[in-house]
Parts: C-alpha cells; structure tokens; sequence
C-alpha cells in the first residue's frame, strides 16, 4: 500500500471516531436535558413538605397574591399570618428574579427568595417567619416592596 493510501486510510478512520464519538456525546446530552427536563417539571409540581417554594398550588390556600408587572409590585392583601402561603405572579413579558432584601446578599427572610420566574409564570411559598420582609427584583434592586407576617 502506498503512503498516500494509508494516509488516507488513516485519516478517513480518525475521521470516523470523531463522527462516532460526536453521535455518542449528543445521545447522552439529549437523554440528560430530558432527565433534567422531567425532573425540572416534578420538582416544580411537587407538593413534597421538604419544597420550600412550589410552582403550583390550589388558589384557594393562597392568603397574598404579589403581582409584578414589569416595574413594580402590587400585593393582594395588607398582611398575611405565619404559615400562609404567598404566591408571585409576573405579569410580566421579562423575567422577575423575586428575593428579599437586602440586595444582593437576600439574607433579611430566605423564605421569600423565590428565584426566578419566567413571564406569565407564578410561584408560591410559605411564610413562617413573624415581622415585616423587604422584597425586590433582583434583576432591578429599584423595584421593590414589603410583606408584614403577623
């Protein structure tokens, strides 16, 4: 066999566990956004004791509803008492990142950090803590409220 044959012969099966390896690594991506993907929706869906904050709840539990709408907040309710629920509408058409104050550390009631939230998404979470919480949108510190937990 020529030198020119085998460099050929050489570079079309180099060239072949590329493609190989290419295919492989994409399967196993694939099957692992749609483990992520499926863990995601349950892990938002669940209504597991141990879930601090949830993505879905019966309305009829919730005792505040916070709605944002793209540059403020308007709250539902005055004050709420511990252990109710609160949920987090963004109205929105951008993404809200709910926590509470003070920005950026979120450490005044870690119960209200509640993430982000896509548009036209919700979130509830409870509250067990008494007082009066700061909140903001992470994303944008200027907008801002408050939640008193009797």
């Amino acid at each position: 066999m020529s030198k020119t044959a085998k460099l050929l012969l050489a570079i079309v099966f180099v060239a072949a566990i590329v493609v190989i390896a290419l295919v492989v690594n994409k399967k196993d991506d694939s099957s692992s956004e749609s483990n992520n993907s499926s863990s995601s929706t349950s892990s938002q869906t669940s209504d597991s004791p141990d879930s601090s904050v949830s993505s879905t709840t019966n309305d009829t539990q919730v005792a505040m509803t916070i709605t944002y709408d793209g540059s403020s907040f308007s709250e539902s309710a005055d004050s709420i008492t511990a252990g109710q629920t609160v949920k987090v509408v963004n109205a929105s058409n951008k993404t809200l990142d709910f926590d509470s104050d003070p920005h950026p550390v979120h450490t005044d009631n870690t119960e209200l950090n509640a993430g982000d939230i896509e548009p036209g998404q919700s979130k509830t979470f409870i509250i067990d803590k008494k007082g009066t919480w700061g909140y903001h949108n992470h994303l944008d510190a200027s907008q801002h409220g408050s939640i008193t937990v009797n």
